[in-house]
């Protein structure tokens, strides 16, 4: 799958919209792993975050400002209903680019689906010394376009 290779500084095209790729972490948990880009939208400058599994689930997040999160079974977050789906502990395995992680660092994760709009997922990161909580939505692979090196 070319999407776990993505390369620094690549351009690719998700949903119409052009991003380029900033950094990489490759996360680890038994015998499985999941890359995490971090990407820049060309167009606006916001940061986002690509997540993308074995299985091809590809979810693109972007970090919220809240730092706090009651981690139930079903949560209400904004609002809305969210369902616990998978939760684990992840270690950074490799890395390139500017990121703030070291090679073997954990993080406890905990993923929830949104019980009305099953596109719609709620990522809380907890990392040593920070809580990450992160608003995505599940991307087809078929609105994923990855630019090669000479695309711009």
């Amino acid at each position: 799958m070319q999407i776990l290779d993505l390369k620094e500084d690549q351009y690719i095209i998700i949903e119409k919209t052009k991003y380029r790729v900033l950094n990489k972490v490759k996360f680890t948990e038994k015998s499985s792993y999941w890359i995490e880009y971090k990407i820049r939208n060309t167009e606006d400058n916001e940061i986002y975050y690509l997540n993308v599994e074995l299985s091809s689930k590809v979810v693109l997040f972007k970090i919220l400002k809240e730092k706090e999160i009651q981690l139930k079974v079903n949560i209400l977050f904004q609002g809305e209903e969210y369902e616990l789906m998978e939760k684990g502990i992840g270690k950074v395995d490799d890395y390139y680019g500017m990121t703030d992680v070291g090679l073997k660092e954990e993080v406890s994760y905990y993923e929830y689906k949104n019980k009305k709009d099953m596109q719609k997922v709620l990522s809380v990161e907890k990392w040593k010394d920070e809580t990450e909580i992160s608003l995505g939505k599940i991307i087809s692979l078929s609105n994923i376009k990855i630019l090669n090196e000479f695309e711009r």
